[in-house]
């Protein structure tokens, strides 16, 4: 099987990660027994086994995003105008939930919406309660940002996600998930909110990709719990290992959902990383602005290596 090396997936950045596993899921359906690891560089980075050769990569993930600009998912509902958020009312969510069930040939439509939004989780306005990882807010409405970087990240954008540099040019939408990307009106001159973000548009596609290994659930007390996040909605984390042995896609969503890797603290010791294969576990704060409630990461830190003494 051969490895590609994809440099610009820093997985020390919940972008770069979430770019990985979506790049995963991607190949993953097209070349079963497709792998994902990460380098033992300092700041480790992904490498794809299973696809012959970076132009093949490309064209599985380019094919992917076609399929799903008309998917269940994003069209919904199919006879008028799609969802802008994901935070529909109950009625709504239940025509949602089953919609995407009904697609026998892409079952991948039910398990990304179970990545957004889980049944009976609602707000104190009865609408949907979203994935913690849902960071727009105010005029940015999640569904149609996504929507809008499936219709126009093209071969190029994706190449650029992958090998790099990111070049940060780009006016399409941005989920928010770089946390080199943290605009902070403190250590600003100028607040920065009346300016336009630039982001990486193929790398915040992948992403939302990724969300497939993170479902929701709805607690017994009505709240959401998201995989590999804290539950408290304004003090949460999110958590990810790093592992350099090949992984398949059935033992990375293994790997992401452990309880002993991802939460808070997490119970495994260094030794135990060493034993499966796992070189650290790492950790961003989710941040959310009291005006509006977007969402940001903060600076990524290691929470236990096999380096540490933790």
């Amino acid at each position: 099987m051969t490895d590609i090396a994809l440099p610009a997936l820093d997985g020390t950045n919940p972008l770069g990660f979430l770019a990985a596993l979506g790049t995963l899921d991607a190949v993953s359906a097209a070349i079963p027994g497709a792998t994902l690891r990460w380098t033992e560089d300092l700041v480790p980075h992904a490498v794809i086994g299973g696809p012959g050769a970076l132009g093949q990569l490309l064209d599985t993930l380019d094919k992917d995003r076609e399929q799903w600009t008309g998917s269940a998912l994003l069209g919904f509902p199919a006879d008028g105008q799609p969802l802008a958020d994901a935070k529909p009312d109950g009625r709504q969510l239940r025509q949602w939930l089953e919609h995407a069930g009904d697609q026998a040939g892409h079952r991948a439509d039910a398990d990304l919406l179970c990545a957004l939004v889980a049944e009976d989780a609602f707000d104190n306005n009865g609408r949907a309660k979203p994935t913690h990882l849902h960071f727009t807010a105010g005029q940015q409405k999640f569904l149609g940002m996504v929507r809008e970087l499936a219709a126009a990240v093209d071969r190029d954008r994706l190449h650029e996600a992958l090998c790099g540099p990111w070049r940060y040019d780009s006016p399409l939408p941005s989920l928010s998930w770089d946390s080199r990307g943290e605009r902070i009106y403190a250590v600003r001159a100028l607040n920065p909110a009346n300016e336009k973000r630039l982001g990486v548009p193929g790398a915040d596609w992948l992403a939302f990709r990724g969300l497939i290994f993170y479902p929701v659930t709805r607690t017994s007390r009505g709240s959401l719990r998201t995989t590999a996040c804290d539950t408290a909605w304004k003090s949460s984390a999110f958590r990810w290992p790093i592992w350099t042995g090949q992984a398949t896609r059935p033992v990375v969503r293994s790997l992401v959902a452990d309880p002993s890797l991802v939460s808070r603290p997490p119970k495994a010791t260094p030794a135990d990383l060493t034993a499966r294969g796992i070189a650290s576990i790492r950790q961003a704060a989710i941040r959310r602005s009291d005006q509006g409630g977007y969402g940001s990461f903060g600076p990524p830190d290691t929470l236990v290596s096999t380096d540490s003494t933790m």
